[in-house]
């Protein structure tokens, strides 16, 4: 009897790793990037263009090694296992909402101009109705899980000869590879909406945009594991 092709485990694996490690490097670019906003060095435009370029090649690693990951298992993104059921409450498409994005920085950046409030309101709701537009369309491929032919394809995997084998190949590697567009999009709305936000702000505004954003990922990230662990005990 032939067999559908499983995910290598080991990806979920060596992607939580990596992701282990990458939260270790994300705390020290916070601790620079709170240095770069003292007083003292408010006004080194030099120093944080810098810190900037560092900061978004350290998120560009990340997204490279989970589209690599999520190519082999797509449905490990979808509730990531090596995250705190916190953390799951705040995931959308394998990540934080893109318009999170504008809720931090409304609460880090005070000085916004008019102008920079009116393009940001125009960005948001870009960013907003294209979110929409991802979640129903990762809506409607949910609900093909639960629809004939699929789910009875599933239910009775142990039964299958050789040509229904195929057919939940094919049905299952359809629905894959749909999942996985959905996911990529929905992480380059997030890097494209963070590149339209910098555009309009000047580089200390973007150093307090990319802090609130990194303390924010940290902050869900600690109290969710001491959740977890609390749970436990």
């Amino acid at each position: 009897m032939a067999h559908l092709t499983q995910p290598n485990p080991n990806f979920g694996l060596n992607f939580q790793t990596f992701f282990s490690g990458w939260l270790s490097c994300q705390q020290k670019f916070i601790d620079q990037l709170i240095s770069a906003i003292a007083p003292e060095n408010i006004h080194n435009n030099e120093q944080h263009q810098n810190l900037i370029d560092q900061v978004l090649s350290h998120y560009q690693q990340y997204y490279e090694e989970k589209s690599l990951a999520a190519r082999e298992d797509v449905f490990l993104f979808i509730s990531p296992p090596w995250f705190s059921s916190y953390e799951i409450t705040f995931l959308w498409l394998g990540g934080f909402r893109p318009s999170l994005l504008f809720k931090l920085l409304n609460s880090s950046v005070k000085d916004l101009t008019e102008e920079q409030e009116h393009e940001m309101e125009q960005l948001k709701g870009e960013t907003r109705r294209e979110e929409r537009e991802l979640s129903e369309t990762m809506a409607r491929l949910q609900e093909r899980i639960a629809a004939p032919p699929l789910f009875n394809l599933a239910r009775n995997f142990v039964y299958l000869v050789d040509g229904e084998v195929s057919d939940a190949d094919a049905a299952l590697g359809e629905l894959q590879a749909g999942m996985l567009l959905v996911l990529e999009a929905a992480d380059g709305l997030c890097g494209t909406a963070m590149r339209k936000i910098m555009q309009n702000l000047s580089p200390i505004q973007t150093v307090k945009l990319l802090t609130a954003a990194g303390q924010f990922h940290l902050r869900v990230r600690r109290l969710g594991v001491e959740r977890d662990q609390q749970t436990v005990q």
